[in-house]
């Protein structure tokens, strides 16, 4: 810690007093990318940002990734999508253990900088770097450490153009590319994430992501020169024991199947019907209810227009209580024939919905569709 602080001041120092009497290509700065790692919240990649005075035995990252776990009301603001996010400021040497320690390689692209813009971006982080400049409300696709970082380079190199790309995914395509290892990671996410995700991208969107921020850098000129002089390999990850472990057998698809399974037996078996019935419309309801509070009561952008409000319909929390009755009303059949005709629809509109729902929810829409069904029938006559 007291590493960090001394580093922090000489910094000060550099920028507000002793700049002046260094040459530009005394400091280096440049963009550090982290392979994705095995955790969730590592899955994706990082990047930051390195500057490095040799003659002053100066060699620091800055950090915009940085979760701040001791602010007031932290799980409340994480589910509301008020996430504070910090810039932080660490040693290179501890940077790089963390990534080596994690098995994560490490790839380096220095900034060919002139003079100015070289003073330029020691400033700005000097800067940003004070405690009333350094929080920022966090948003994944929209404002994180890659995008931070990618906003203050095109504004160092006014000259510089996007690369162009012909490739136009949506953001969910491009999460999945990184997902394929954590099928429930993408089970969760296509459940919470709406019709926003589903729009098309261009590169300069594309760069949240920390390996199409890399890729997007190496391509961009500046008044026809590379704004990458050097790219180095810091740490190559040791294949032989990999970040990112293989995906566990019980997959969303395998749990989904399964109560496939159940809701086929139960039109036979009679016995545990209404109890199998009541946990699945309970527990798709509740499913129901988290995509609403996602999409109306929150300020999470990414949420709203959530599609999988068809199958999961929060009226089926209540509904579920209806089940224990031998008999139902007009009403209630009438509600259980209309879910499963819905569900029905759903399946046959599935390919050609504007929104991407998982598919491992197949199974399951059509055990909702056949035990609604099967439950409408339960009418007085």
């Amino acid at each position: 810690m007291k590493k960090v602080i001394f580093a922090f001041l000489l910094f000060c120092s550099v920028g507000v007093v002793s700049a002046q009497h260094l040459a530009h290509d005394d400091i280096r700065i440049s963009l550090l990318t982290a392979d994705p790692g095995e955790d969730i919240y590592a899955v994706f990649g990082h990047s930051a940002i390195r500057v490095k005075i040799d003659v002053l035995g100066y060699d620091v990252v800055f950090n915009y990734g940085t979760i701040d776990f001791n602010q007031p009301y932290f799980y409340i603001n994480f589910a509301y999508g008020k996430m504070w996010y910090y810039l932080s400021m660490s040693s290179y040497e501890r940077f790089m253990s963390s990534y080596m320690f994690e098995n994560r390689g490490i790839r380096e692209q220095v900034f060919a900088l002139d003079s100015a813009q070289t003073f330029y971006m020691v400033r700005f982080l000097e800067k940003n770097y004070l405690p009333e400049n350094r929080y920022y409300f966090y948003n994944f696709f929209l404002d994180n450490c890659a995008t931070r970082i990618r906003d203050i380079i095109y504004n160092v190199y006014l000259d510089s153009d996007i690369p162009a790309t012909f490739e136009t995914p949506c953001y969910r395509e491009l999460i999945h590319r990184y997902l394929r290892q954590h099928p429930w990671g993408r089970f969760g996410i296509d459940i919470a994430l709406g019709l926003p995700t589903d729009q098309r991208t261009n590169l300069y969107e594309q760069m949240f992501l920390p390996d199409f921020l890399f890729d997007a850098f190496s391509q961009t000129l500046n008044s026809g020169n590379p704004i990458i002089s050097e790219t180095n390999v810091l740490y190559k990850a040791d294949p032989s024991n990999p970040a990112q472990k293989p995906p566990g057998l019980i997959t969303p698809l395998i749990v989904c199947s399964f109560v496939l399974f159940l809701a086929l037996l139960f039109m036979f078996v009679q016995k545990g019907a209404v109890v199998f019935d009541f946990i699945l419309f309970f527990s798709v309801g509740l499913t129901g209810l988290l995509v609403v509070f996602l999409w109306f009561f929150t300020q999470h952008v990414f949420t709203a227009n959530n599609l999988n409000i068809i199958w999961a319909l929060p009226t089926h929390t209540a509904m579920a209580f209806f089940l224990f009755q031998k008999r139902f009303s007009h009403l209630v059949g009438k509600y259980f024939l209309s879910t499963a005709i819905i569900a029905m629809l759903l399946l046959f509109a599935w390919v050609f919905l504007p929104q991407k729902l998982n598919p491992s929810l197949i199974p399951l829409v059509v055990a909702i569709a056949l035990r609604a069904y099967r439950n409408s029938r339960r009418v007085k006559l």
